[in-house]
């Protein structure tokens, strides 16, 4: 079992230290003011504590990403809302680019395409990745980004379980692959980011 090491900052006592369980760590600061942080060694939380022991803003980190994003595709799909399977497709803005591809019927309020009602979430991601080839080709961006690892590094290979699949999933896969194929050797780059700066998220993270 790998070591892990607390730091932690006693403010009224102008004590400071590092030690190697929870159990200590809690013993030491229980009742009064003060601050800690485990890490996976011992460099780290010296470095934590040498820096004052601040604690990292998450939320303005996430701001900053985001205001940061490169000039590229996104996508994503997700049931957050409660009225099925959405699909996403966005600039780094978040505005929708599925205009570019699908007839404003298709379309709904949010900007989304709504999946067929039996989809499985990651059917959705599917197509999502479809959708964002095709526009990414159109715009001639060749930047594509998703939070999900399952579509990005397995299924728009082409590297799927056939057993556990339907035939309408593998088809779309089938087809993805080949789209990819073509994505990739004008250039174009699939990568991932996480959900929580995704501006195509549908996840609804906080």
């Amino acid at each position: 079992m790998a070591i892990k090491y607390y730091a932690f900052i006693i403010d009224k006592e102008n004590y400071s230290g590092v030690v190697t369980s929870w159990a200590e760590c809690q013993s030491i600061t229980k009742g009064k003011s003060a601050r800690y942080k485990s890490f996976k060694n011992e460099i780290e939380a010296k470095e934590w504590l040498k820096n004052g022991g601040l604690y990292e803003d998450k939320k303005l980190k996430i701001q900053e990403a985001k205001a940061n994003l490169e000039d590229a595709i996104y996508f994503d799909a997700g049931t957050g809302r409660g009225i099925g399977v959405e699909v996403r497709v966005t600039n780094r803005f978040g505005n929708s680019l599925l205009d570019n591809i699908l007839p404003e019927k298709m379309i709904n309020e949010f900007g989304n395409y709504l999946a067929p009602s039996e989809s499985t979430n990651n059917y959705g991601e599917l197509i999502g990745i479809y959708l964002a080839i095709d526009i990414a080709l159109r715009k001639r961006n060749f930047k594509i980004f998703g939070d999900s690892k399952l579509i990005i590094d397995y299924w728009s290979k082409g590297h799927y379980n056939k057993a556990t699949l339907n035939e309408k999933t593998i088809n779309l896969i089938q087809k993805t692959t080949e789209k990819r194929k073509q994505f990739e050797s004008l250039g174009g780059t699939i990568q991932h980011i996480s959900g929580d700066i995704n501006p195509a998220d549908l996840g609804f993270h906080k």
